[in-house]
């Protein structure tokens, strides 16, 4: 009697499974699941933030390190979420740097903290002696007050015919 009660299990089982399987099926044909997916895939800048090309002044610091002086780079895109720093140092993943990015029109610096997320050879950058260049993307984990109000206000003053 037990094993007619399994059986009988297994087989409601598998028919719930059977109609789940089938509708999912019957959602991806009609191209819904496509549809999020393309969505999110298709157009100019899949980020969270539009990105603009704009070249600053940066000045860096490694956070957690022992000696760190200031560095400086610059900014080859940036957006109220991040940037692409161009810098003369490979800066591993993960590492968090507090940045000062120079405001055009102003005497401020935006103040700002962020981690490495990608770096890469900026093997599109000669320099006549020889030295090597490197991208970094920087996603910016907090900002300080009110250097951060005047940062986010620059950009969202960008014109929407600057996005990148």
């Amino acid at each position: 009697m037990l094993v007619y009660i399994e059986l009988l299990f297994i087989l409601l089982l598998a028919a719930v499974l059977y109609l789940i399987f089938k509708s999912d099926g019957l959602v991806i044909k009609s191209g819904l699941r496509r549809a999020r997916v393309k969505e999110c895939w298709d157009g100019k800048n899949r980020r969270q933030y539009p990105r603009f090309m704009e070249s600053l002044e940066v000045a860096y610091c490694i956070v957690k390190k022992r000696v760190s002086g200031i560095a400086s780079g610059k900014t080859v895109d940036i957006s109220e979420g991040g940037a692409k720093l161009l810098l003369d140092e490979k800066l591993p993943l993960g590492t968090a740097i507090n940045l000062k990015i120079a405001l055009p029109d102003s005497q401020q610096q935006a103040e700002l903290i962020g981690n490495v997320v990608w770096t890469e050879d900026a093997s599109d950058i000669e320099d006549p002696t020889g030295k090597r260049f490197f991208y970094s993307g920087i996603k910016f984990s907090s900002t300080k007050d009110p250097s951060g109000k005047d940062f986010i206000s620059f950009i969202r003053s960008r014109p929407p015919d600057q996005e990148s």
